[in-house]
């Protein structure tokens, strides 16, 4: 993290203006038809689509949430529409591809699906018939290939709450399934295990809890009761997952991915989301900055 940020994080620009300093030197690395990002050489395995793929889908993690609090930037705008158009078109040169049996492709899904749901006037509307044809095949995909047993199942759960928030076929049978599984990894006062991996680390709170969370402030009609139950696991993990975090903000060491920088401390973005609050506000938001600028 550049230290020139460090006590000038106050406003919501100030985060928004944090974000793009972050993200637009990634475009002009953006493949021609906008579907995905070219980095260069990595120590990924899987194909070199893939992980251009993974590069184009990362950033809308920010992104969404930017739009959606009424952040404008139409460079990305017209980016993430072409994108989304090139990479599902099956008879495109840059189509993301038919997925297969444990897909990175499906990770990918997840930050596609969480724009689909809380940005579609950036994503979907712009779109025309046959476009949002081709985007709700690919991402179907998603129910017809086995998951992993871990945090995986969420992003299906992601997946099909977009296709039925946007009025199109999604598999109700596989919706239930892995809100199931998911429960299934609940361990008590407020943790989970990672699956069958019996992992708990950071993709509890920012895996695991955060999809449960965002599933909270979407779904709160539709399922009242599974909803409860999350913010309620959420309040009785944030009690110990706050001593995670030192006076200056640094997060511990601890578990696979420690580079994902700001994940780390999501969790309590997530909190702020779902409008619970676990600490006061001034206490959340003052963990935040702090971990940002450590």
């Amino acid at each position: 993290m550049r230290t020139d940020w460090e006590g000038k994080l106050h406003s919501k620009k100030d985060f928004q203006d944090l974000m793009l300093a972050i993200l637009e030197p990634l475009l002009p690395y953006y493949t021609d038809k906008k579907a995905g990002i070219d980095l260069g050489v990595t120590a990924t395995t899987y194909p070199q689509r893939t992980i251009r793929l993974e590069a184009f889908s990362r950033p809308l993690w920010g992104l969404v949430p930017f739009w959606a609090g009424g952040g404008r930037h139409g460079e990305f705008e017209e980016v993430y529409r072409r994108g989304f158009v090139a990479g599902t078109d099956p008879e495109g040169e840059e189509y993301w591809g038919k997925c297969h049996t444990f897909d990175q492709r499906f990770v990918e899904m997840a930050a596609m699906a969480y724009g689909l749901i809380l940005t579609p006037e950036k994503l979907w509307d712009p779109l025309s018939e046959k476009e949002k044809d081709h985007l709700a095949e690919w991402l179907d995909e998603i129910n017809h290939y086995e998951l992993p047993v871990c945090n995986w199942v969420l992003f299906a759960v992601l997946v099909n709450i977009a296709l039925k928030k946007l009025g199109r076929s999604y598999d109700e049978e596989k919706l239930q399934k892995y809100l199931d599984g998911a429960d299934s990894f609940y361990l008590g006062e407020g943790w989970y295990q990672d699956g069958d991996s019996g992992q708990k680390d950071y993709y509890i709170s920012f895996a695991i809890h955060f999809y449960s969370l965002f599933y909270a402030k979407v779904m709160g009609e539709e399922d009242p009761d599974r909803c409860k139950i999350y913010k309620e696991r959420a309040m009785l993990f944030a009690k110990q997952f706050i001593y995670w975090f030192d006076e200056s903000g640094a997060s511990l060491p601890y578990g696979r991915s420690l580079t994902y920088r700001f994940s780390q401390v999501s969790f309590f973005s997530a909190c702020l989301m779902a409008d619970i609050e676990p600490f006061p506000l001034g206490v959340m938001k003052g963990l935040i900055v702090r971990h940002f600028c450590d």
